[in-house]
C-alpha cells in the first residue's frame, strides 16, 4: 500500500494524541527557521510537497485523513514567533495540519504542525523540502513494541511529579525563549535534562515552591519522513539524582509509553478527571543535528501540556546555530528567559 495515499487512517501515534484526555492540549507543533535569504516561488515549493506527501493539505473526519488543498503561507509584519496564528488550535476537519508563517523581510519561516501529522523531525522533512528542494517520502508508525510497566503511572497517580511553578497571574499565549549554545560530544540529551531540571529547581526555589519529585518526558525520534512516529519515555527523578545516565538509559529502553501501544476511546475518556496527576515536571526534546541547506538557525518548540506544560528542546544546524528553546503555558515571558537562560549557562559550565 501508498504510504502517501488519501484517505488513511490515522496512525497509532496520532490516535494516542487525538484520544488523549486533555482539553487544554491544541498539540501544536512549533518550528521557526532563520533563512540565509528569503525563498523564491515558495507557493510552487508547497504544492510540490503536497504532491508528495499528500498528508500535508489532509483533513481529518472520523480519524481518517482525507485529500484536501495546501495551506496557503501567512505573512506576518513580524518575527512568527509574535504572531497570534503561529499556535492558535487547528481546526482539522477544515484546515490543513499544516501551517506555514513567513515574516515580511521573507528571513524568518515558521513551519508549524499539528502533532497528529507530523513530530519534529518531519518539520525538519519539510522544511529540507521547502529550501532545499529534497524529495521527502512519507512515513508511517512502525509496528508497535511492548508496552512499558503500568507502575510508574499508578505511583504519579498516588503521587503526581511536582510543576514547575507558574508566574502569578493569567498569561494568555504560550512564551517562547530561545538561546543558542555551543554543546557536543556523547550524552547530550541527558546533559541537556541535567542543566534543565537544576534551572528548573532553581526557579522554584525563588517562587517558595517545591521541586522534589521531578517528571521527565523524554522524546524519541522514530524512523525518518514526513509522519508522526515520534515515541517518548517517562521517568521520575529527584535533583540529587544522575540525571544524565538515568535519561540516557531511558533512551536505550525498548518500551512504549502503553497509550502508543493502544489507546481505546473509552478508556481515556475516563481518565480525563485524573489526567493531569500523571503528566510531567519538563519535556526534553534533542531534535540532532541536520543538514539543511538554506537555514542558518532552527527554533523548536514542542508541544507544553500538563500540569507544568515546560519544554526544553535543542535543534543544530550543520554549519549554523544550536539552539536551545523552552515554551510554557503558564509562565510569564521574563520567567521564560530566565529559566531558559540559567539552563543554557548551566550546560555551559557542564561543557567547560
Amino acid at each position: 500500500m501508498d504510504a502517501a495515499a488519501l484517505p488513511a487512517p490515522a496512525s497509532r501515534h496520532a490516535l494516542a494524541l487525538l484520544r488523549f484526555p486533555d482539553p487544554r492540549t491544541d498539540w501544536v507543533v512549533v518550528t521557526v527557521a532563520t533563512l540565509a535569504a528569503p525563498l523564491p516561488d515558495l507557493d510552487a515549493r508547497i504544492e510540490a510537497l503536497h504532491r508528495l506527501v499528500p498528508v500535508v493539505g489532509a483533513r481529518l473526519r472520523d480519524e481518517v485523513w482525507h485529500p484536501g488543498a495546501a495551506p496557503e503561507v501567512i505573512e506576518v509584519p513580524g518575527d512568527p514567533l509574535a504572531s497570534p496564528e503561529l499556535d492558535r488550535p487547528f481546526a482539522l476537519a477544515e484546515e490543513a495540519p499544516l501551517r506555514l508563517l513567513r515574516s515580511a523581510d521573507g528571513r524568518r519561516l515558521g513551519v508549524v504542525g499539528h502533532h497528529a501529522a507530523f513530530d519534529g523531525l518531519a518539520l525538519v522533512a519539510v522544511l529540507r523540502a521547502l529550501t532545499a528542494g529534497d524529495e521527502p517520502r512519507p512515513v508511517t508508525s512502525p509496528p508497535p513494541g511492548e508496552p512499558g510497566s503500568k507502575l510508574p503511572l499508578l505511583e504519579r497517580l498516588a503521587r503526581p511529579a511536582d510543576p514547575v511553578a507558574p508566574t502569578p497571574g493569567v498569561w494568555p499565549g504560550d512564551a517562547y525563549a530561545t538561546a543558542v549554545i555551543e554543546v557536543d560530544g556523547k550524552g547530550i540529551t541527558g546533559r541537556i535534562a541535567e542543566a534543565c531540571v537544576a534551572a528548573v529547581a532553581q526557579h522554584n526555589r525563588r517562587h517558595q515552591r517545591p521541586l522534589r519529585k521531578v517528571g521527565l518526558t523524554i522524546a524519541v525520534g522514530g524512523p525518518a519522513g514526513v509522519g508522526n512516529v515520534a515515541s517518548y519515555r517517562r521517568i521520575d527523578v529527584a535533583t540529587g539524582d544522575p540525571i544524565g545516565r538515568l535519561v540516557q538509559e531511558a533512551l536505550a529502553s525498548p518500551d512504549e509509553p502503553g497509550e502508543q501501544v493502544s489507546a481505546p476511546k473509552v478508556v481515556m475518556r475516563l481518565l480525563e478527571p485524573v489526567v493531569e496527576r500523571f503528566s510531567d515536571t519538563i519535556l526534553i526534546s534533542n531534535l540532532g543535528r541536520h543538514p539543511v541547506p538554506g537555514v542558518d538557525q532552527l527554533d523548536f518548540f514542542p508541544v507544553a501540556r500538563g500540569r507544568s506544560a515546560v519544554c526544553f528542546a535543542s535543534a543544530a544546524i550543520e554549519g549554523g546555530a544550536t539552539t536551545l528553546s523552552l515554551r510554557a503555558r503558564d509562565l510569564s515571558p521574563g520567567d521564560a528567559r530566565r529559566l531558559l537562560a540559567d539552563a543554557a549557562e548551566r550546560l555551559a559550565d557542564r561543557a567547560g
